[in-house]
C-alpha cells in the first residue's frame, strides 16, 4: 500500500486544468482552486469536481445549490495560488455575470452550475453540477499544473 505521499507525488506529474470554483454565501463570493475537474455527462451536462473535507471552505461548497467552475487562462496563476490560500476572491478580479454567479474575469471558459449531487470520496466530498450556461472566451490560452508547477498552453 503507498502512503499519501507517496500517492500525491504520483499525482503531481499527471498535467491538469486549472479551475477556481465560486459560490456565494451570506452575500459573501468565495473562490477555492480546484484541479480535481471532470465532466460526467452529455445528456444531461453534468461535471464533476471535489473539495477536501479538512478545507476551511468544505461547508461552504457543500451546501452551495449553485455555483461556477472559471478555467483559468494561461496569466492567471495568481488567482489560482490566491483561492488556494485565501476565502474570498481576489478584489478587482472577479464579477457577477449575468446569471448572478461571481466568476474570475477573463478566464478561459466559466460554466454556471447548479448542485446535481454530491458524493463521499474518501477524505474528499465530489460535488456534481449540472451545466445551466456556459461562456468561452476563445482568445485566452489554458493555465495548466503539473510537477506541482503553473505552466501555459496557448
Amino acid at each position: 500500500m503507498s502512503s499519501s505521499q507517496s500517492f500525491r507525488d504520483a499525482m503531481s506529474l499527471y498535467p491538469t486544468g486549472v479551475t477556481v470554483v465560486t459560490a456565494y454565501h451570506d452575500g459573501k463570493a468565495y473562490g477555492i482552486t480546484a484541479n480535481s475537474f471532470a465532466s460526467v455527462s452529455l445528456e444531461p451536462p453534468l461535471v464533476l469536481w471535489s473539495v477536501s473535507r479538512a478545507a476551511g471552505r468544505a461547508d461552504i461548497f457543500r451546501n452551495a445549490m449553485s455555483f461556477a467552475i472559471c478555467f483559468l487562462s494561461k496569466d492567471q496563476a495568481d488567482i489560482a495560488q490566491h483561492c488556494a490560500e485565501n476565502d474570498g476572491l481576489p478584489a478587482g478580479q472577479w464579477s457577477e455575470n449575468r446569471y448572478g454567479f461571481p466568476v474570475i474575469d477573463g478566464a478561459c471558459v466559466v460554466l454556471d452550475c447548479r448542485q446535481h449531487a454530491i458524493h463521499p470520496g474518501g477524505d474528499h466530498d465530489i460535488i456534481v453540477g449540472e451545466v445551466v450556461g456556459i461562456t468561452v472566451n476563445d482568445g485566452a490560452g489554458a493555465l495548466t499544473f503539473h510537477r506541482r508547477d503553473y505552466g501555459r498552453l496557448d
